[in-house]
């Protein structure tokens, strides 16, 4: 059992295998659990049907890759809009929206930029944009730093602090102990356990 507070900067670490990634998937909503319950907001989300679990995913979560995930032939810009198309928000206004998230992670100069034309902390910053564009309540980001140097990391870090400030929840799983050390809370898998 654990919990995490709303607006809360939690970290999971562990080693490669340990169920890092299994746990952001399950509390996410792409996995189910095989016994327990996971409540968000006193809601117990494996009890979802489909569609309540589609539109959980889709309004209430932002989930950041540790391989950023991108469409290799859309432009930043038109990454970040992707999942406002899913939603049914109009051209004029996603676009609005998408420049305004690039803008907040400090890329507003590449947003006509393909994939391939940027840095990895680049496209991940373009995948943090990408899931903060619904302005959701939780982000879980599964090795978010795995393919960044330091400098980068910590900057992906230091993002992700600022948004807790403003209310966000973000759930982050590395195996970085020192980039961990920058969260309110840490939670260790080990053994099938969370410590």
């Amino acid at each position: 059992d654990f919990e995490i507070e709303k607006g809360e900067f939690a970290v999971i670490v562990g080693p490669s295998g340990a169920g890092k990634t299994t746990v952001l998937n399950i509390l996410g909503g792409m996995d189910t659990a095989t016994s327990g319950l996971v409540q968000i907001d006193g809601t117990d989300i494996t009890r979802f049907k489909a569609r309540q679990l589609t539109s959980y995913r889709r309004d209430d979560i932002g989930f950041v890759f540790q391989f950023y995930n991108l469409v290799q032939n859309l432009t930043a810009l038109e990454n970040v809009e992707l999942p406002l198309i899913y939603g049914g928000v109009p051209h004029d206004v996603r676009q609005k929206m998408a420049k305004e998230a690039l803008r907040k992670v400090g890329l507003a100069d590449r947003e006509e930029h393909l994939p391939t034309e940027l840095s990895g902390g680049q496209k991940q910053r373009v995948a943090i944009a990408r899931a903060l564009i619904n302005n959701p309540k939780i982000i879980f980001a599964d090795e978010p730093t795995g393919n960044l140097d330091s400098k980068n990391s910590l900057n992906v870090f230091e993002l992700f602090k600022n948004l807790t400030q403003k209310g966000t929840t973000i759930i982050v799983a590395t195996h970085d102990k020192e980039l961990a050390s920058l969260a309110n809370k840490i939670y260790e898998v080990k053994d099938g356990k969370i410590n």
